[in-house]
């Protein structure tokens, strides 16, 4: 079991950069230019989060300076109103919270007809700009600053342009490859820092479509640069003869359609883009913004749709009854290799879209977060992440959730209008820090470890996610500890304490990772493949032709490797391969396990997703409803010769502390909680 982040107290350190400072705790206010009030702030002042992440700071403000006379608001003088975020920022700091702004990385404009416009950021850029404030104009015209996508010019009707790409989004961007875009931004970052900010969340970090000169260059770069592909591969790959004079149209940063997928140009434009805008946001708010302020927090609202087996989401991506490769695409993310993956950031924040904001008891769903949180958690080693789940209707599971999980409490939309909703987020923030104890350098507890498929993911395969999300899905509901392994970093991770691991893809590997897999089997344990059928493969919407470049066709698993087919429809199966530490509980409840090495305590979260759907109640609490969790008999395997002289159980939900009968048999710990409401942790000593 390797040594990853505590369950709160994000421990944690850069692959680059600044030393990102530990989240604990966090508050999101809103995502618009309006100050807090006074009764939200002595609200934050209550409940003293890390950071508070509220207010914009970016072309969204400045366009309040003119702005469009539909919206009958009278203009705002930047100036004036960055002055009064600074009183607020100020007044934040004496209680040691940091106040983290928001940024947009591109969305210059949701209304296209607003580029002709005088008014909004078009007006206040090329009309009011305010060098004392921002500094220097860098471009003369917003013309000079925009992806050639939706604007009049370009836009050929709502969902295609005039050089006949296919378009995601009807909003006007700068461009991502344009340097007057990038130090337009860099203005607006430095700007809000003098102000008080102390770190942005960037908004909204996809870029859609442009085929300016930028972008041909930096993209015909990116082909040739450092022999990436040599003249054979280009012709063979992408059918471009002559790299020098070929006309390689538009590049393209997202991918939203499910009955049809990309080509091997495609998916190459899109691993160029995403790349690109990794690169944005290094050398805007990393390296820029740490120049201004040393210490500045940066983070990103990134998305992941690798688990939306319900297919609740009918806005962000199209319907479908499966999960497409177009899901893969969505993350923003998608391509970048794990070495740069989340470089220099401070909390690594994605979102699902909202498909997991509430219970379908009756579908035996309980809208948790756990698959995206293990994967996430995997991929942070060690720093503060979250999972944002729009989770307006249930703030004691949406915390803890979080706290069983290691995420930084809370994201979006926690309730605190009524005197009761603050009542139970102030009382589950008073339990987790007084016992912050627990959380601490703790180390999760797996006993199986689930291989996560980014190589096929990134290759244009989504095929074998379905059977990953059965996998992890029949743990949970069997109650085993299980971890997520992204196969890019099997030669990065600690594989001694797993008992088994599970993989879908091993197509993909390279020889090293192959070589991890037998190694671990060779210590005694246990390898299960879960091949994905021919049918899967070749299921509408799947996978890219290109992948078949990159696959291999019989990947040379150990000897004694499990085969497990149909898992995906039969996911028992795989629980009878595996005997190990389990608890007896309904599928509502979810157990996980962490171990604190330093004192030699073993903590078990219980969280409780079982409530009353549709409730009535005049607050949000109340209308949460939660139907208490009946004890829970927990069975544990422990160290060799470790022997345990308590067992106590506590939860926010009560006032008391509860001893654990317990006992001990071949080296395995039994005992039955109490009955608990939503949060229960058992601490082993």
């Amino acid at each position: 079991m390797r040594t990853i982040a505590s369950v709160l107290l994000m421990l944690t350190a850069s692959m680059a950069f600044a030393q990102p400072r530990p989240v604990r705790f966090m508050l999101h206010g809103n995502m618009s230019h309006e100050l807090p009030t006074e009764e939200y702030l002595k609200f934050v002042e209550k409940a003293k989060p890390d950071i508070l992440i509220m207010g914009v700071f970016d072309q969204r403000l400045y366009s309040l300076t003119s702005p469009n006379a539909k919206t009958k608001k009278p203009p705002l003088d930047p100036v004036e109103h960055l002055a009064k975020w600074k009183a607020v920022a100020d007044r934040l700091h004496k209680n040691g919270i940091r106040l983290i702004g928001q940024m947009e990385l591109f969305v210059v404009s949701d209304q296209p007809k607003e580029l002709d416009d005088s008014t909004g950021w078009f007006g206040f850029h090329d009309r009011s700009w305010n060098d004392k404030l921002l500094g220097k104009r860098p471009a003369k015209s917003v013309r000079d600053l925009l992806a050639h996508s939706h604007d009049a010019e370009h836009l050929k009707d709502d969902k295609t342009t005039l050089c006949g790409c296919r378009v995601n989004t009807k909003a006007i961007l700068g461009c991502v490859n344009n340097p007057l875009w990038l130090e337009t931004q860099k203005l607006m970052v430095s700007a809000a820092i003098a102000h008080g900010v102390d770190g942005f969340l960037t908004n909204r970090n996809f870029f859609d479509h442009c085929d300016c000169p930028h972008c041909q260059e930096a993209f015909r770069r990116w082909l040739g640069e450092g022999g990436r592909f040599p003249a054979d591969e280009l012709k063979a790959r992408f059918g471009i003869a002559n790299l020098a004079t070929h006309r390689l149209t538009c590049i393209m940063g997202t991918y939203r359609i499910h009955d049809v997928t990309p080509d091997a140009l495609y998916l190459e434009k899109l691993r160029f883009t995403k790349d690109k805008v990794r690169e944005f946001v290094d050398e805007v708010y990393i390296k820029h913004g740490r120049a201004v302020k040393k210490d500045l927090f940066v983070g990103q609202w990134n998305h992941m749709a690798y688990f939306d087996e319900l297919h609740l989401d009918k806005g962000h991506l199209p319907p479908s009854t499966r999960t497409n490769l177009a899901h893969a695409l969505a993350d923003e993310r998608w391509g970048v290799p794990a070495h740069q993956w989340g470089r220099g950031e401070d909390l690594l924040w994605y979102c699902n879209w909202g498909t997991t904001q509430n219970t379908i008891l009756a579908k035996e769903y309980a809208g948790d977060t756990v698959l995206y949180g293990l994967y996430l958690r995997a991929m942070a080693r060690g720093k503060a992440y979250v999972i944002n789940k729009y989770d307006f209707y249930r703030p004691r599971v949406m915390m803890a959730e979080a706290a069983a999980l290691g995420y930084a409490t809370n994201a979006i939309a926690t309730p605190w209008q009524h005197a009761e909703d603050r009542e139970v987020v102030l009382r589950y923030f008073r339990f987790l820090r007084k016992h912050g104890e627990l959380y601490d350098g703790a180390q999760r507890v797996a006993e199986v470890g689930v291989v996560f498929p980014r190589r096929a993911i990134h290759a244009g395969d989504a095929s074998p996610l379905e059977y990953t999300e059965a996998c992890g899905r029949a743990l949970i509901r069997s109650h085993l500890l299980f971890d997520m392994i992204p196969d890019d970093l099997l030669t990065h991770t600690r594989l001694d304490d797993y008992r088994a691991l599970v993989i879908a893809a091993p197509e993909y590997l390279t020889t090293d990772e192959l070589a991890v897999l037998s190694k671990f089997t060779d210590n005694g344990g246990k390898l299960l493949w879960t091949p994905v059928s021919d049918a899967d493969r070749r299921r509408v919407g799947a996978a890219s032709v290109a992948v078949e470049r990159e696959r291999v066709r019989d990947p040379k698993l150990p000897a004694g490797t499990v085969r497990l087919d149909n898992l995906r429809t039969e996911r028992e199966s795989l629980v009878k391969q595996l005997p190990m530490s389990r608890a007896t509980a309904p599928w509502t409840v979810q157990v996980h396990a962490y171990r604190q090495p330093a004192t030699k305590r073993t903590i078990v979260h219980l969280v409780n997703y079982n409530h009353k759907e549709n409730a009535p109640g005049k607050s949000v609490s109340a209308r949460e409803a939660p139907i208490e969790a009946a004890p829970v008999e927990v069975r544990l395997n422990l160290p060799a010769n470790e022997k345990v002289r308590q067992v106590r159980f506590l939860s926010p939900d009560r006032d008391d502390e509860v001893r654990v009968a317990f006992r001990l048999e071949a080296g395995r710990l039994r005992f039955t909680t109490p009955a608990f409401l939503v949060y229960g942790v058992c601490v082993v000593e």
